[in-house]
């Protein structure tokens, strides 16, 4: 009877470490797509003419606002076409790539945005890392829309 029990007990612990395990793949492997997609949402947001970074910084400020009052913050932005569920980081990143400016800077905010909102409250040393750096862009984008307020006004 002792031996079933310590059997039982030593499958928990594996199981357990297998979920970890499975778990904690997961996410580095979500964190380093987000990395990759990442550097080229910072790449399109510096490439922007100068005329709509602040543009840019309204409509990020938005989105999170958006994001954060959503019923479930996971699915803001996703659409559902003929069965199919794009999320919303899919979404951004797709109209990031586009050549409409309009529209490349409404994807990159919700990308932003969301992304900012998943990381948040990140476990992982990669999340927070990912996280520091969206917060760096969102600064840059601010710090320059208030040097150009400043700059009009001294005019």
């Amino acid at each position: 009877m002792r031996n079933l029990v310590l059997m039982t007990e030593s499958r928990k612990t594996g199981d357990n470490y297998l979920r970890r395990l499975v778990t904690r793949v997961t996410s580095l492997g979500r964190t380093a797509r987000l990395r990759r997609q990442f550097v080229e949402v910072e790449h399109r947001c510096l490439e922007l003419p100068r005329s709509y970074r602040e543009q840019l910084a309204e409509l990020i400020g938005r989105e999170c606002d958006n994001v954060a009052s959503a019923a479930d913050p996971l699915l803001y932005g996703s659409q559902t076409a003929d069965g199919v569920t794009n999320g919303g980081l899919d979404i951004g990143i797709d109209r990031a790539r586009s050549d409409n400016v309009q529209v490349r800077m409404r994807g990159l905010a919700l990308w932003i945005a969301l992304v900012y909102h998943e990381t948040r409250d990140a476990d992982t040393p990669e999340s927070r890392d990912l996280h520091r750096a969206i917060l760096r862009v969102m600064r840059e984008l601010k710090v320059f829309s208030s040097r150009a307020e400043n700059s009009g006004s001294q005019a």
